[in-house]
């Protein structure tokens, strides 16, 4: 396993991986595009009991889905404002953490794109990149089916 270590922008904020991500996703949606303030959020799925963090403070918003009531916890430095996690009341036991907070992030190679009929329109993927309409498990929790966009360009 590569180690995965990261933090917040001025450092008070740290974690350790000690599993490897589920895997490293963008999302498209336009709560990750506000939240970040860019066209997607890079995140890598872990579960939560394979992240530590230190005695870092961090704060919490939490932001209520509109569309199916549930709630995703977005916790970010207080003194640099940096998001370092989110929590998403829809699957307890995973942490996501934020791609640009790790001290390394060219070892994460991002294959998963979700909510691309969100995207913005000059986004383009690459060949072989899984890539689903909205997320990729229904409401229902099965699979859901991967979209056939055609990069332009």
């Amino acid at each position: 396993m590569n180690k995965h270590t990261g933090g917040c922008l001025c450092g008070s904020v740290r974690f350790e991986l000690n599993k490897e991500p589920d895997f490293a996703y963008g999302c498209h949606c336009r709560f990750c595009q506000k939240a970040t303030g860019t066209a997607f959020r890079s995140g890598l799925r872990c579960q939560k009991s394979s992240v530590k963090f230190n005695d870092g403070e961090v704060k919490t918003y939490i932001y209520t889905s509109p569309e199916h009531g549930r709630s995703l916890n977005v916790k970010f430095c207080p003194t640099c404002a940096t998001t370092v996690t989110v929590t998403i009341d829809r699957f307890p036991d995973i942490q996501v953490i934020m791609l640009g907070t790790l001290d390394d992030p060219s070892k994460i190679e991002i294959k998963t794109h979700m909510f691309t009929d969100e995207r913005m329109h000059w986004l383009a993927f690459n060949d072989g990149d899984a890539i689903y309409p909205k997320h990729r498990i229904n409401l229902d929790g099965t699979p859901a089916t991967q979209s056939n966009i055609i990069n332009k360009g």
